[in-house]
């Protein structure tokens, strides 16, 4: 689905030219969910950004090829990313109202991303929103179309982005952190919401975390990054029960144990159950 090579990316400032990642080299297979997970800073936001032409102005590709269903987007041009990024490729980023636009309805945004990749009535478009709406579990879903932004909870706006980026049944998923932004009970909802959307397409999923128990949970293969440098790739179980990096073994000793492991009469098995 997705094919990383050699992926460099630098940044130009006032105290000169900074290479953001190095080398970067990974996969994501047809159908599978891959993590990216380190530290902050370790290059795995720039990466995202890199694959998907969203750097900021000081920022460049140096080297290396993004491939996605067979297409090098990083050699395309920006319309033709465009046309992949939205329609191919749905993005979820970290911080849901720096998505949303908050002078516009939230109808009104449905109708510019449809309309940036194809044509459809109002009155089918209105339809297909409420749908992505209510499958995501979005409350009042004919209420939260005509209101904005500012009038959403953060968890809300999120559920609100999850559905813009699925609206045109996307292949690929790409999740940056979604759930930094929120609240601790919210957090659990939203990764289980995208993780049910993307099994019930059969897409592909990239999902950038610092959280090793989100990655155990919800991926099939972890790819940890240290200092703009892929240090390990693999399956899950194999990474996480075998380290081979000195540095993915303190990430895995870093884990705080479950409040409740010391706890005898918590530790039974009726408790997993």
């Amino acid at each position: 689905m997705l094919r990383v090579t050699g992926l460099t990316s630098q940044f130009r400032g006032r105290a000169g030219v900074v290479r953001a990642i190095d080398d970067v080299t990974f996969e994501v297979p047809e159908g599978e969910a891959v993590g990216i997970v380190g530290e902050t800073g370790s290059g795995k936001s720039v990466t995202i950004r890199s694959v998907l032409g969203l750097l900021p102005s000081y920022g460049k590709v140096v080297s290396g090829s993004a491939e996605f269903e067979g297409t090098d987007l990083i050699r395309l041009h920006r319309s033709r990313l465009r046309e992949i990024r939205g329609a191919r490729i749905g993005f979820v980023a970290q911080n849901p109202f720096g998505s949303l636009n908050p002078v516009l309805s939230i109808e009104k945004q449905f109708r510019n991303v449809m309309r940036a990749h194809r044509r459809i009535s109002r009155s089918d478009l209105r339809d297909l929103a409420l749908e992505r709406l209510e499958s995501v579990q979005v409350r009042g879903p004919e209420r939260v179309l005509r209101g904005y932004a500012h009038e959403l909870s953060g968890g809300m706006a999120q559920r609100v982005v999850i559905a813009l980026a699925m609206l045109h049944d996307p292949s690929l998923v790409i999740a940056d952190e979604p759930t930094t932004a929120l609240d601790v009970t919210v957090q659990r909802q939203i990764l289980d919401l995208i993780d049910a959307q993307v099994k019930q397409g059969r897409r592909s999923l990239l999902l950038v975390t610092h959280d090793l128990g989100v990655v155990a949970q919800y991926c099939h293969r972890v790819v940890v990054m240290k200092s703009g440098k892929v240090v390990e790739t693999g399956l899950v179980a194999d990474v996480f029960t075998n380290p081979s990096h000195d540095y993915t073994r303190q990430l895995l000793a870093a884990v705080p144990p479950a409040p409740w492991a010391a706890v005898p009469s918590l530790s039974g098995p009726e408790v997993h159950r």
